[in-house]
């Protein structure tokens, strides 16, 4: 199976969403056990992890600004011209007809069309430039042999097409007018903009850098740690009811069944069971190494520590008090995860962190770099908020 999960999102987005009584020691939970009992953790003081962080300059924060420019484009009528040239946005209706009769999915009314950007077939887009607004064209076009639809695949066809009108993409210039149209707190001039953007882009590129140093250091602990014997029948199979669930709940946002969902991450309908028990039996595996550097280092959660961060929890997973959150939720497994996280702070604090050798110098033009630095802007910032969704999401299974 892919390995399509970050380990350490994982663990972030199963914190508290873990079901079960929670009763002290029941080995299905990390108080339960004692953890050097079932794993011999490898050498961890000055783990080595090659990994860097992006660095914010000039040029990529420009690139992104204009990247957040261009996702506000709005569009307007072009005036002094009626005639359709390449880039404009033409509204038109269309029918697209086979053997003169209207076909599925060929007919629409005041569709925005952008000439030029390929999104028709061939000849379609070019068969409008030049036309007027309010003339009526018939394009005579073949679908191409290698079409979705084999009923449209290599056909010939024709689409009548009206020019309602034509419009122009307008991009917002970066002003203090703009600046303030974001509602963004104590954000109102371009310089502060400038400066809250870098700031939310250095965090994001820390997030990254941290995320990648610490699943490196799990993977070196995976393959190099030890296992003395098989870990508690009760936690393996609590992860694995946990994954099930939450997986369930995420396929149930999608319209479709579970195995239908990890079958668009590398599992099949035979093997999609097995893909989440082996991602449960690794993750419990991760959780008791973990623990036995927690022994080794006298690294535990106090009383305190644990009631303060349950407070917050409790909020956050949409409960009223802590004490509806003890009765209805597993507050146990957050004191797991409470645990962890104390244990991966000291290992990334002590890692021997060094930048990867660069790769040499690809022939990039200036256009390629902007477009790969937009993908990467878009990229972070899908990344940014898709952990956060994912943690309502189990927490909100959890609740049921």
């Amino acid at each position: 199976m892919k390995k399509w999960i970050p380990v350490i999102l994982m663990i972030s987005v199963l914190a508290g969403a873990l079901t079960g009584c929670g009763a002290k020691k029941d080995p299905a939970y990390l108080s339960g056990i004692t953890a050097l009992d079932y794993v011999e953790p490898a050498e961890y003081k000055a783990i080595e992890v090659s990994a860097s962080m992006s660095e914010i300059d000039d040029t990529y924060l420009d690139q992104y600004i204009q990247y957040m420019l261009s996702m506000n484009t709005s569009t307007k009528e072009i005036e002094g011209r009626d005639t359709v040239e390449s880039g404009d946005i033409a509204n038109i209706d269309y029918v697209g007809k086979k053997d003169g009769v209207a076909f599925d999915g060929g007919t629409a009314e005041g569709y925005d069309l952008t000439i030029g950007s390929g999104s028709f077939i061939d000849g379609f887009e070019d068969g409008l430039i030049g036309k007027k607004v309010g003339e009526e064209v018939t394009l005579d076009l073949t679908f191409p042999e290698n079409y979705g639809n084999a009923d449209l695949a290599g056909a010939a066809v024709t689409f009548d097409v009206k020019i309602n009108s034509i419009k122009e993409a307008v991009t917002p210039e970066l002003n203090d007018e703009y600046v303030a149209s974001q509602n963004i707190p104590d954000v109102t001039t371009v310089e502060q903009y400038r400066d809250y953007t870098r700031g939310q882009l250095e965090e994001q590129a820390k997030a990254t850098f941290d995320e990648e140093v610490q699943s490196q250091i799990l993977q070196y602990l995976t393959d190099n740690s030890t296992v003395k014997q098989d870990l508690p029948a009760e936690m393996t199979e609590r992860w694995n009811k946990n994954y099930t669930d939450m997986f369930t709940s995420y396929a149930s946002q999608y319209g479709v069944d579970l195995a239908t969902f990890m079958s668009m991450y590398g599992s099949t309908e035979d093997t999609y069971e097995a893909d989440l028990k082996e991602m449960a039996d690794a993750m419990a595996k991760n959780y008791v190494t973990l623990k036995a550097i927690a022994e080794k280092e006298n690294i535990t959660v106090t009383d305190k520590e644990f009631n303060t961060a349950l407070t917050t929890q409790a909020a956050q997973a949409g409960y009223s008090s802590v004490k509806e959150y003890k009765e209805k939720g597993d507050p146990e497994s957050y004191r797991d995860y409470l645990l962890v996280q104390k244990v991966m702070d000291m290992l990334t604090e002590n890692a021997v962190v060094t930048a990867p050798e660069a790769a040499p110098a690809a022939d990039t033009t200036a256009a390629d770099t902007t477009a790969a630095d937009t993908a990467a802007a878009d990229t972070a910032e899908t990344a940014a908020e898709e952990p956060a969704e994912a943690d309502a999401a189990a927490e909100e299974k959890t609740a049921e």
